[in-house]
């Protein structure tokens, strides 16, 4: 008796990591590209709390934006009232951060190419386009989320924001 729940667990076993490989073979975070993705919120800071900054947005939504990502965006120390917009994608995502009135990076600013290295925990990938230029880019937030089990040589299309990081990735 205790054999066949031994052999039950490992059938379960080699078919949940069959059909987990055949899942990731899709890349199922990788979306088809295209440009409607991507809106811009027009906000402002109502309030800074600690390490957070508050923003009401043009939709009188809340949305909070952690202070150290502000400021790698270049801007400077919040205060109420400073007005910004937010680059948003299909999941609702707050993907990149202008002035006020700014279109961010993702209007027209995409480089496409083939996967040469992908390095999630330091957030950088790079790739080779199909004129042979090999580049490396930093990768912001969550976006390596997107790439984890990527292989060498998959095609991908990569959205920039105006400092050449990668703010999204997609199928091409």
């Amino acid at each position: 008796m205790n054999n066949h729940k031994l052999y039950l667990v490992l059938l379960l076993f080699v078919l949940g990591v069959s059909f987990s490989s055949a899942y990731a073979a899709n890349y199922p975070y990788l979306s088809q590209y295209d440009l409607s993705s991507h809106r811009s919120i027009y906000s402002s800071v109502w309030t800074v709390k600690g390490d957070l900054v508050i923003l009401e947005t043009e939709e009188r939504t809340m949305r909070s934006f952690g202070i150290k990502e502000w400021m790698r965006e270049g801007f400077p120390l919040p205060e109420e009232g400073d007005e910004v917009t937010l680059i948003m994608d299909r999941g609702n995502t707050i993907i990149d951060l202008t002035k006020p009135g700014g279109k961010g990076g993702f209007f027209g600013n995409e480089i496409s190419g083939t996967v040469q290295e992908f390095n999630g925990p330091m957030k950088w990938i790079a790739i080779r386009t199909a004129s042979g230029f090999e580049k490396r880019f930093v990768i912001k937030g969550n976006v390596a989320t997107k790439l984890n089990g990527i292989e060498k040589g998959r095609r991908v299309t990569l959205a920039m924001d105006g400092q050449n990081r990668v703010m999204d990735v997609y199928r091409p």
